[in-house]
């Protein structure tokens, strides 16, 4: 009897567990169902931005079609490749974006990895205005501001790479997006932007301070030490459990082996071992202990950092390469603690020295016009490759999509890709007219740097925005060199940051010293969704 009334009981619960299972299906069917008969009225009240959104999948079709079936950069976009195929860290650069790979590779498909790419870059616009708007900016603005995401082509050509840019300035701008969206952010919202601006980091480490600045953020917000603590914990648990593999593999608990030997060729461009005095086991990395032409005893004579440090001449390429995964043999661990210990010595030595060689790289983006071309007619086949890399790349190719994909004759250099007429030449000839020049840039960080002083136009998501676009330009040149690529993912930041100087007061004011009127607090208020230039 007693076993008659537990089987009842358990098919009972079974039957209330399924109802539930039930309810909890149809709610969200509901939901869904709400959402998408939503649609047509969240276009109408931001029919600017989506028209506009609109148009910017027009030239990202042709590039699409005009670069097939991606394009592939220097050797890194190999090493991706491979590393997906075999899924391990590389010894070189962070492998989140490896994961991302292996994630595709039952597809074997590097048009697919492209698709995605692009569709994050316009989920990457659909994120910055959708906080531009919840802070306060009008409609035409925060689509203004969204311009450079949607129509640069540089901005094209990193979505067209099988490179790490696109997907790490994906997941910041999404960290920022969940932040930012409410004015107070719940617990599991907090860990959510923490996780996603952790995972940007094992993808490009640039975004790494950024998880102390979104925690700064929420102090200033006074939104408690809990989910300030929060954001903390998760932006450190993808780097934490990167690193706990990449240790597992190599016998080091860091994201790489290379930021020592990165700084180091840094430092080649100022460092003086007279003034420095390095011990006698750092002798040889000094300047002019160099070979050939890298060997210049005056600073403004070198070479770019990039030169000393992929010179296999140099001191730290002596091991022999083993494997068919070329210039890899320098980035042991043991190399890059003694290129460490160098560039430490070199920039206490010469303070002055390194911060004019990154002052001088930093002003680049904002007076020259930089566009990150498209790969052209000219671009050199795979003979100019070498033929260790040649072997490497089309392996690398072939190891993740199963063959070389139609592009083995193209493989240069440099970029390489197969160019489909009339489409190349078009986005060639679109690059020509339209791109970001760099004075308009500098007045674009000027623009958001004066809404961050201005008291009564500061917030606190402008400082934040703004202080995260200079660290993005400024921490991969301080520790290597300038190149327009990493550039690109700060544009946004300082777009937004431009755009809120601009915002309704009533939204999101920094607490200051003293509210207007003794005793009272600012007036907090959420935005309407109108559309047109209203607030």
């Amino acid at each position: 009897m007693s076993m008659l009334r537990e089987a009842l009981g358990r098919r009972a619960a079974d039957a209330a567990g399924t109802a539930q299972a039930g309810a909890r299906a149809r709610r969200a069917a509901g939901r869904l169902r709400s959402a998408l008969a939503g649609l047509p009225g969240v276009a109408r009240r931001h029919w600017l931005f989506c028209v506009v959104l609109g148009l910017s999948v027009v030239p990202r079709a042709i590039a699409m079609l005009g670069f097939r079936p991606a394009i592939l950069f220097k050797l890194d976009s190999y090493d991706y490749l491979w590393d997906a195929a075999h899924l391990r860290p590389n010894p070189v650069n962070p492998s989140g974006y490896t994961v991302f790979l292996w994630l595709l590779k039952p597809f074997h498909s590097l048009t697919l990895i492209a698709a995605l790419q692009h569709l994050l870059g316009l989920m990457a616009a659909v994120g910055v205005y959708a906080v531009l708007r919840r802070l306060g900016v009008r409609a035409w603005i925060a689509t203004l501001a969204c311009v450079t995401v949607l129509f640069d082509p540089a901005q094209f050509l990193i979505e067209q790479l099988i490179m790490a840019d696109l997907l790490a300035m994906a997941l910041m701008i999404a960290a920022f997006a969940v932040l930012l969206a409410r004015d107070q952010p719940s617990l599991p919202r907090s860990a959510t932007a923490g996780l996603l601006m952790g995972a940007s980091a094992v993808v490009r480490p640039t975004t790494l301070p950024l998880v102390i600045f979104v925690a700064g953020y929420l102090l200033a917000r006074r939104a408690g030490w809990r989910r300030a603590g929060t954001i903390l914990a998760a932006g450190a648990l993808p780097v934490i459990a990167y690193m706990s593999w990449f240790a597992a593999v190599y016998g080091s608990f860091n994201l790489t082996n290379s930021n020592g030997l990165f700084l180091w060729s840094r430092t080649m461009t100022f460092a003086q071992c007279a003034t420095i005095k390095p011990p006698p086991d750092l002798l040889a990395l000094c300047p002019d202990r160099q070979p050939g032409p890298l060997a210049q005893p005056v600073p403004s004579r070198r070479l770019l950092p990039k030169q000393y440090l992929w010179d296999h001449q140099t001191w730290m390429w002596k091991a022999p390469q083993d494997g068919i995964v070329p210039d890899t043999a320098a980035f042991t661990a043991a190399n890059n603690q003694r290129a460490l210990r160098f560039a430490i010595r070199a920039i206490k030595a010469q303070p002055l020295g390194y911060a004019k060689a990154v002052a001088h790289d930093v002003s680049k983006p904002f007076k020259l016009v930089d566009k990150f071309p498209f790969p052209g007619p000219a671009q050199p086949s795979i003979t100019t490759l070498g033929p260790a890399n040649r072997v490497y790349a089309l392996a690398a190719v072939r190891a993740y999509v199963g063959s070389t994909a139609g592009i083995g004759p193209y493989l240069g250099h440099h970029l390489g890709t197969r160019l489909v007429q009339p489409y190349s030449h078009l986005i060639r000839g679109y690059q020509a007219v339209v791109f970001l020049p760099g004075p308009l840039f500098a007045l674009i960080v000027i623009v958001g740097l004066v809404g961050t002083l201005v008291p009564r136009r500061r917030t606190a998501a402008a400082v934040l925005l703004w202080t995260s676009a200079l660290v993005t330009v400024v921490l991969p040149i301080a520790e290597h060199e300038y190149t327009y690529r990493y550039v690109i993912p700060a544009v946004p930041l300082a777009c937004m940051a431009a755009a809120l100087a601009f915002a309704d007061r009533r939204t999101e004011a920094l607490p200051g010293p003293e509210p207007d009127v003794p005793g009272t607090e600012p007036d907090v208020r959420p935005v309407s969704s109108g559309s047109g230039g209203q607030p």
